[in-house]
């Protein structure tokens, strides 16, 4: 029997980092939090992990799953900034604490920096070769 659990591994079918980063979270679609905010609302998250096409972070409010959202991720490490569309694609309680662990699956658009991420991510496997997960 297949695990649904969307923190299982077995589900990723590409490398992640564990990698801690400076995330922005930019709500633009209403109802995309689930406390009844409507966006444009800005949220310092951190990221868990990233991927070419999806990233983890910790949230302190739930959000909705099949909301989009826009984020602006900027890297500590090189002040580079990545203006990027992604869905909600699950999330989960933290036990014992007041966050949220969201997944999130980045979404190709001509107006975005897509093409940037995925190219700093390629780089960042290659230099963290040795610390990353392969899901």
């Amino acid at each position: 029997m297949h695990n649904k659990n969307p923190l299982d591994d077995n589900l990723r079918t590409e490398p992640r980092l564990p990698h801690n980063e400076v995330i922005y979270v930019e709500i633009k679609s209403s109802g995309a939090v689930e406390n009844g905010d409507l966006g444009p609302v800005i949220k310092a998250s951190e990221t868990v992990d990233v991927s070419a096409n999806g990233i983890q972070v910790r949230v302190t409010q739930p959000m909705r799953v099949g909301a989009f959202i826009e984020l602006g991720i900027i890297r500590e490490k090189t002040g580079d900034r990545y203006d990027l569309v992604a869905e909600v694609r699950w999330q989960k309680r933290l036990p014992g604490s007041v966050g949220y662990l969201v997944g999130l699956a980045l979404v190709e658009s001509d107006d975005t920096s897509i093409v940037e991420w995925k190219l700093a991510v390629s780089a960042m496997l290659g230099d963290d070769a040795d610390d990353h997960v392969r899901c």
